[in-house]
């Protein structure tokens, strides 16, 4: 879906994995902060650009290992086995990580700076980056590693962490979630999702917004989810800006924005989206502002 294509969008001139290199990465034209990062990773054992040496083909390699282990006859097969098989996961774990970084290191900018990352961060990041081998799920871990890089705020162990448990329709619905959305018209970190699901299911259910989706992303911790309650707008009503639509709310009581309200993470998600406008959610609004005696 294109919702969920926001997020893990292609970057302009984007580098492309080496499919018939696994050492991945050309090194000519990459920026000095790039290759210091590169250097860090090596320095701390989490990835290495090429092997030292003469260029290896990897897939060959792993064949070659293979029969070394089933030719020992010191080796119960029981172990033979298992040396093979942590063979291939490592090389798994190795191309997985190589594409994270390819990804990455199109969205670092120029004037990034290595000290926005510690080894300690690195090592915990690629701890679970290793495992994810979906192409679109590999950009966004791309894009998170960038971002810190970049010296975003936010791209915390926390983060990462709530990112080794998400499935891609945990994605699409978050970026559902970010389309139906007001942000701040004064402050660039204020954001407000307004789903009324409580009182008008049938719309959100047609975007496959529903409560026990919601639920999960609650327990991800990238949104607070309440059915009994709604949450509001700031005493001080800030300006509300939507695609390009300006819109002041007035009310006699605190305007209420549903059942909905993004964590402090799922801002920093958010963030990161770029945002899909859905054409009938304003209008949606309006009708739903009309029946709560909102003006606007």
């Amino acid at each position: 879906m294109e919702i969920y294509n926001s997020l893990c969008k292609k970057s302009t001139g984007e580098i492309e994995f080496m499919q018939d290199k696994y050492s991945l990465l050309n090194l000519e034209g990459l920026s000095d902060v790039v290759i210091k990062l590169l250097d860090m990773l090596e320095k701390v054992g989490v990835w290495v650009v090429t092997p030292k040496g003469a260029y290896k083909d990897f897939e060959e390699a792993i064949e070659e290992y293979k029969k070394y282990i089933m030719n020992d006859d010191s080796l119960p097969i029981l172990e033979k086995t298992r040396k093979y098989a942590q063979a291939r996961k490592e090389l798994k774990e190795y191309i997985n990580k190589g594409k994270i970084i390819s990804y990455a290191v199109n969205d670092i900018k120029k004037d990034a700076q290595t000290y926005n990352v510690d080894e300690e961060w690195l090592m915990y990041f690629f701890d679970s980056a290793k495992n994810i081998s979906d192409d679109k799920m590999q950009r966004i871990w791309g894009k998170l590693l960038a971002e810190r890089v970049n010296g975003k705020r936010g791209i915390t162990k926390r983060l990462i962490n709530i990112f080794s448990m998400i499935e891609q329709q945990d994605i699409e619905l978050f970026c559902m979630l970010c389309a139906m959305s007001f942000k701040h018209f004064n402050d660039k970190e204020g954001v407000y999702p307004l789903i009324y699901i409580r009182n008008h299911p049938a719309y959100y259910n047609k975007y496959g917004i529903r409560r026990y989706n919601l639920a999960q992303l609650d327990n991800l911790g990238l949104i607070e989810y309440d059915t009994h309650r709604n949450f509001v707008l700031p005493a001080i009503v800030p300006t509300l800006l939507y695609d390009e639509y300006i819109i002041d709310l007035e009310s006699n009581f605190r305007i209420n924005t549903g059942n909905v309200r993004f964590t402090e993470v799922g801002k920093v998600l958010y963030n990161m989206t770029q945002i899909v406008i859905v054409e009938d959610f304003l209008t949606n609004c309006k009708e739903i502002w009309d029946k709560m005696g909102i003006k606007y």
